[in-house]
């Protein structure tokens, strides 16, 4: 019997969206079913987050989307230990466009994510590697978070 992945994907790109969904759906098609939530705005990741009666087992966040000033979300930062703090088994990925120097001691010692990604580094083959690495208990680095880690010591 096929295992169901519940994955939980926040980005304000619809076409990100899509293009993990696409990848994502050949992972080892005879083992699981991947299941997937999307949201697309501080506001939507809040409310899905929220009212969810699944416990999500991956996410994935955008660190920049349009935030959601009421219930104080400024980012996917802020999503992303929302949720940590209401299912905390769940995987976090964080992802971004930008590769200016992040704010990685903060994310790691708030939000505690498996998978940070500089999503430049990104191809279809090193999501889908992630993406294993990670649902099998690992920590994923993108190529460039790497580097600024070298480079920040």
């Amino acid at each position: 019997m096929k295992k169901t992945i519940q994955l939980l994907m926040i980005d304000d790109h619809p076409f990100i969206l899509q293009a993990y969904k696409s990848t994502l759906n050949g992972f080892k098609k005879e083992e699981y079913e991947i299941v997937t939530t999307e949201a697309n705005s501080g506001k939507s990741g809040y409310e899905v987050i929220e009212n969810s009666l699944i416990n999500f087992d991956v996410a994935f966040f955008d660190i920049s989307i349009p935030p959601y000033p009421e219930k104080q979300i400024k980012s996917g930062i802020d999503l992303a230990i929302l949720l940590r703090n209401k299912m905390p088994d769940c995987k976090i990925f964080l992802l971004t466009m930008h590769s200016e120097k992040l704010e990685f001691k903060y994310f790691f010692d708030v939000v505690k994510p498996q998978g940070l990604v500089v999503k430049n580094d990104l191809t279809f083959e090193e999501l889908l590697y992630a993406f294993e690495k990670v649902v099998n208990g690992g920590t994923y680095l993108s190529e460039t978070v790497l580097q600024m880690m070298v480079d920040d010591h």
